[in-house]
């Protein structure tokens, strides 16, 4: 049954209901140029468990199309949403879940002061905030590495430049060329708009567009935010969708392989996503896969161009304490794998030369070195010639102390204090260095790895892959997100990867087969182990996977 709903300024409002109203609501918003029916498969899957609310935005479907244009501004958007939430749960938060320019006018309400304590959580598909994505511009325009993501995006965006020109966009959907366009690019889950739809919702991108992206606000969002970005999208990149760490900081990340109408291709797939962050926001556990975009959300940020909540949530420490634990820690290591790590074993060198010089041993050199270093302060105290080495590490330690006093500060001490600066600074608020990037890239909490077989390069990799904070197990009945395969049983995890329809990389060592798991699984990624020591090939995996994981960024 459809009821309608009377916004603020008096526009109606066509809105449907399914399942128990006595469930957590959850609201799904429909973009351009679509209707409410986007949502069928979605809405028929999450109300066996939820109150599910889908209704026509203003100038589409049932609801009234306004006569002006600011009639489209995304203030009145979001008074026609506090007008469905004081309809359908007036006393409890609602869940939203959106969907192009419905996510765009989404995170309009979320990041305001209307609805503020109104959403309990909010997934966002295929839609960014127009604030953000105009501060997203403007950082990613100001230095040459992020030239390449902005000008993608601007290319996939061409086509709002054109809905800016008066009549002819009207006239391409009249005629039927913009929904033969439309097929082309997105295939048959673009569905057939209704031309009244696609004319009227042109003034979306009117009255919005252009005063937004110029002048964009900060517009952070304090409810839990998840971001489903299809790879496969032609209109919004993935880099543009995910880099919102800076405005959300309870962010949850998953890029999905699919198109951009992904709601009508996998409804199954955004039920489960959207279910998942609806039960953690009502008090139950985070499951697996919500670790695993929580992770990802994370990495973004440090990846990204912004970041420094994502770098604050893992200070780094170079205390005493934290050295003298890592110390302890290696020693109980080598102990319990039989294995000394470099330190230990410089450590111990040092040690016996030490012993057996004073037992009468020829002295090494390490130890004649370090002998040589200390003295110089000693033999120049009393008269001698101060040692070369003693002078090094004077010049090293004067540069500080020059500094400070006034002289200029020595090459040796500038070079030290730049390798030393990049964690540091990153803690301060300065940019933060690569090497601390790449490390953070490499993490891999909340994601299960499976790896099967027992050779040399199955070990190397399932402890490659323990370091990163992975999940790894032999077999299992969970759909794993990384196989690395030296059983030949590729195919079988890659069919349940593909179910599954949240992506999924696999390792393997023969080219052939990796070239037919390409052809068959598109949707997935195939990575040849190559050959080397096990301890490399482990290496390099883990870094093709952490970059292939990332691909959209």
């Amino acid at each position: 049954m459809v009821r309608r709903v009377v916004s603020r300024d008096g526009t109606r409002i066509a809105v449907a209901e399914a399942g128990d109203p006595a469930a957590p609501t959850v609201v799904c918003v429909h973009g351009y140029p679509d209707d409410r029916s986007v949502w069928d498969g979605v809405a028929a899957r999450l109300a066996d468990r939820f109150h599910v609310v889908t209704y026509d935005v203003r100038g589409a479907g049932e609801s009234d199309r306004p006569a002006r244009r600011d009639g489209y501004a995304l203030d009145r958007l979001a008074e026609d949403l506090a007008a469905v939430l004081d309809e359908v749960s007036p006393n409890r938060p609602a869940h939203l879940v959106a969907h192009d320019w419905g996510s765009i006018q989404s995170w309009h309400a979320v990041t305001g002061d209307l609805l503020r304590g109104r959403i309990a959580s909010f997934t966002s598909i295929s839609g960014p905030s127009l604030d953000h994505a105009g501060h997203w511009f403007r950082t990613r325009l100001r230095r040459p590495s992020g030239w390449g993501p902005a000008l993608r995006q601007l290319v996939h965006s061409t086509y709002i430049v054109f809905f800016q020109i008066p009549l002819v966009p009207e006239l391409g959907w009249r005629s039927g060329v913009g929904r033969r366009v439309l097929r082309r690019l997105s295939g048959s889950a673009a569905g057939s708009p209704a031309v009244a739809d696609a004319v009227h919702g042109l003034e979306l991108y009117r009255a919005n567009i252009g005063a937004r992206l110029s002048r964009p606000r900060p517009r952070p969002a304090e409810v839990p935010v998840q971001v489903l970005a299809p790879l496969d999208d032609p209109y919004v990149t993935p880099a543009l969708q995910t880099d919102v760490a800076r405005w959300a900081p309870r962010l949850w990340v998953r890029r999905l392989p699919g198109g951009h109408w992904i709601p009508r291709e996998r409804p199954d797939v955004i039920a489960r996503c959207t279910a998942e962050l609806v039960d953690f926001a009502e008090g139950a556990p985070e499951s697996r896969g919500l670790r695993r975009a929580r992770a990802a959300g994370m990495v973004d940020s440090a990846v990204g161009t912004t970041g420094r909540r994502a770098r604050a949530a893992a200070p780094v420490d170079f205390t005493p304490e934290r050295r003298a634990r890592t110390a302890e820690t290696e020693l109980v290591d080598s102990v319990e794998r039989a294995s000394e790590s470099v330190a230990l074993r410089r450590a111990r060198t040092v040690e016996a030369g030490l012993v057996g010089a004073v037992e009468g041993a020829p002295e090494r050199r390490g130890l004649r070195r370090a002998r040589a270093v200390g003295a110089g302060p000693v033999d120049s105290v009393e008269g001698a010639p101060e040692s070369r080495g003693r002078r090094r590490a004077r010049a090293v330690g004067a540069g500080p102390v020059d500094s400070v006093e006034g002289a200029p500060e020595s090459r040796r001490r500038r070079r030290a204090r730049a390798v030393g600066a990049g964690p540091v600074d990153s803690v301060e608020g300065a940019p933060e260095s690569r090497r601390r990037r790449q490390a953070r890239a490499a993490r891999f909490d909340g994601y299960l790895v499976v790896v099967t077989g027992e050779s040399r390069f199955a070990r190397a990799a399932a402890a490659a892959f323990a370091r990163a904070g992975a999940e790894v197990r032999g077999d299992g009945p969970d759909v794993p997100d990384v196989v690395v395969d030296s059983r030949g049983t590729a195919r079988e995890f890659a069919a349940r990867m593909a179910d599954r329809g949240e992506g999924g990389q696999l390792v393997l060592h023969d080219p052939a087969e990796a070239a037919r798991l390409r052809r068959e699984f598109p949707g997935l990624n195939v990575i040849v182990a190559g050959d080397g020591s096990p301890e490399r090939a482990a290496r390099r995996v883990l870094r093709a996977v952490a970059r292939n994981r990332h691909a959209g960024v």
